[in-house]
């Protein structure tokens, strides 16, 4: 007999159309916070399932996606998708500051258009949300993180939780109802150029035990965790964003090693899992990414470890899919491998494209309706289970703020960020530092796009950090990576101080950083001393003597390294890295 949660499901399935089950399987872009007639026709017109919000940025169907437009030339684009509105903002600019109750309020008008189709279906709301500078939306005081890496270092799995719960309770209390995390990649490749301290450790069995602690707190927090990135790939040398990564493994190493956090997360209730768009000869001979493989994905996934949850791709807009299919294709490529949604986070015509494809290959049977029905109705469950079809999954948006600055919230976030910090080195003894030394600070500044830049996250808080313990300082600022024009200023400021305070963080995005101005300091016989948020010789240079490690560059963790560096408090991270110690190895 049909529980109430199947027989209202298969009853609204029933009922949809083709164009309406196809849109379910779409989680499409919103960028910025402005209701655009763009945005409206993702909903009412595409039908889409979800929304992935990106709102420290602007919609634009001018943007370049990994240097290129996506959408393909000379697709045939039947009349009902040919006036989907687009948008045409500039590209890349900073999204506008809009608050958590305010922005709350617009994702609940969202939520409401949505209700209002015919289909009555809500949306599922999803982000990033990973730690250090993965955080997509920042406005208003949210508390940010430390990387999975970072938490590792607190050595405390109950903090790993709270902290969890903290980020899903603010992320909830804005109208997110998903998030792209925990992140499962077993970090064995220390110079992996995408995943490093996104993932909690180099050790399979401490990753499992973490990432079950994070799903725990992200579900009590009222949110859906998707673990990513399936199988693995924690031993890439390639990052997926530029092309496509192959991983050799063999198939014994993955299962005993990559695949032991998905068996720890689906035994503990799991309810979405992220494909990787990498090639794992070792496990299909095909030489397609994960997300197109249906042995990986639906052979391994759903019938080997037996997960019954919802599957999603990773953005279909990387470089490991596009450089060789298309994203219209690849959306296609990626249902039939078992995906139940694909993710498609562009604001240009290929959104209708891929929509337009998908609808084309049910009806040509390439997608068998019955397996079309099968994704709709996990997806549909997964909305039922959260209580979605109640009211949309809309938020009373005026608590937002509230549930925010809870003090209990800033305790957990100020804890994880004290707790992970690490001295690698100090080989010079140069700390701590004494308050009658003239210290040059040097902070990489963050590109305007990614930082809310009010008073709680800008890019000078390691300055104003560093200024908190004593005034007698330079402060100073470069590009995330120095211009020339920069370094050369920066070695001649540097005569007048005794020391060097210099951050050198790593971002996947941006992944020159200030190395070469660090070894140019230490070679000109300075004194450095770096602030790192890597464990590894991306963030680390080894010329560099004395090196603290943050595991993030968010407010909390530069106010703590200030206080650390003067002396004001004790760094008693646990080293998180198996394979190598703070001072051999890459680091």
């Amino acid at each position: 007999m049909k529980s109430k949660r199947e027989t209202f499901v298969d009853k609204l399935l029933g009922g949809m159309t083709l164009a309406e089950k196809v849109g379910q399987c779409f989680t499409l872009s919103w960028r910025g916070s402005m209701i655009t007639p763009s945005a409206v026709d993702v909903i009412t017109k595409l039908n889409a399932g979800g929304l992935r919000i990106e709102p420290y940025t602007t919609e634009s169907a001018t943007a370049l996606y990994y240097g290129r437009r996506l959408a393909e030339k000379g697709f045939d684009l039947p009349e009902e998708y040919r006036h989907i509105a687009q948008t045409y903002f500039k590209a890349k600019h900073p999204g506008t500051y809009t608050p958590p109750d305010e922005y709350a309020r617009r994702l609940n008008r969202l939520k409401e258009i949505a209700m209002n189709r015919r289909s009555g279906i809500p949306l599922h709301i999803t982000l990033d949300y990973e730690g250090d500078f993965s955080h997509d939306y920042a406005f208003g005081g949210m508390n940010l993180f430390p990387s999975h890496m970072g938490l590792a270092a607190c050595g405390d799995d109950d903090l790993v939780y709270r902290a969890a719960k903290a980020v899903a309770r603010q992320l909830h209390a804005i109208g997110v109802t998903m998030m792209h995390s925990p992140i499962c990649d077993v970090n064995v490749n220390p110079d992996n150029p995408e995943i490093g301290t996104r993932s909690f450790s180099d050790d399979a069995k401490t990753c499992a035990r973490l990432v079950v602690r994070q799903l725990e707190g992200i579900r009590d927090g009222g949110l859906v965790a998707v673990a990513k990135h399936y199988p693995g790939r924690g031993n890439s040398s390639t990052d997926a964003h530029d092309g496509l990564p192959v991983i050799g493994d063999d198939g014994k190493t993955m299962r005993e090693r990559d695949l032991l956090p998905y068996r720890a997360l689906i035994a503990a209730g799991l309810g979405g899992v992220m494909t990787a768009h990498t090639n794992y000869p070792k496990l299909d001979p095909a030489g397609v990414p994960a997300t197109l493989s249906r042995i990986i994905v639906h052979d391994i996934l759903r019938g080997e470890l037996g997960f019954t949850g919802v599957i999603t791709s990773d953005a279909m807009g990387m470089g490991a899919i596009v450089n060789t299919w298309g994203v219209p294709r690849a959306c296609v490529l990626a249902l039939k491998a078992g995906c139940d949604l694909v993710l498609v986070k562009n604001d240009e015509e290929v959104r209708a494209q891929s929509v337009c494809e998908v609808t084309r290959a049910v009806q040509s049977g390439e997608i068998a309706e019955a397996d079309l029905d099968a994704s709709v109705r996990r997806i549909l469950l997964m909305k039922y289970d959260q209580g979605l079809f109640k009211n949309g999954g809309m938020v009373d948006a005026d608590k937002a703020p509230g549930i925010i600055a809870q003090p209990a919230m800033r305790s957990v976030c100020r804890a994880a960020a004290e707790g992970c910090l690490i001295l690698m080195r100090d080989d010079a003894r140069l700390l701590p530092l004494s308050p009658d030394r003239k210290v040059l600070v040097i902070e990489q500044m963050v590109p305007a796009e990614f930082t809310p830049n009010d008073i709680h996250c800008n890019s000078h808080l390691f300055n104003e950090a560093m200024t908190a313990q004593s005034m007698n300082v330079i402060n100073a600022t470069t590009e995330f990576s120095a211009t020339e024009q920069e370094q050369a200023l920066m070695l001649e400021v540097a005569k007048e101080a005794d020391v060097v305070v210099a951050t050198n963080f790593y971002w996947r995005i941006l992944p020159r950083n200030n190395t070469e101005l660090i070894r140019r300091l230490v070679a000109a016989g300075k004194k450095v001393v770096v602030v790192a948020n890597a464990p590894y010789a991306s963030s680390c240079p080894r010329e560099a003597p004395t090196v603290l490690c943050t595991f993030s560059g968010v407010p909390n963790s530069l106010r703590a390294a200030a206080e650390f560096l003067y002396g004001g408090r004790a760094a008693r991270g646990i080293w998180p890295i198996r394979a190598q110690k703070p001072w051999d190895g890459a680091a």
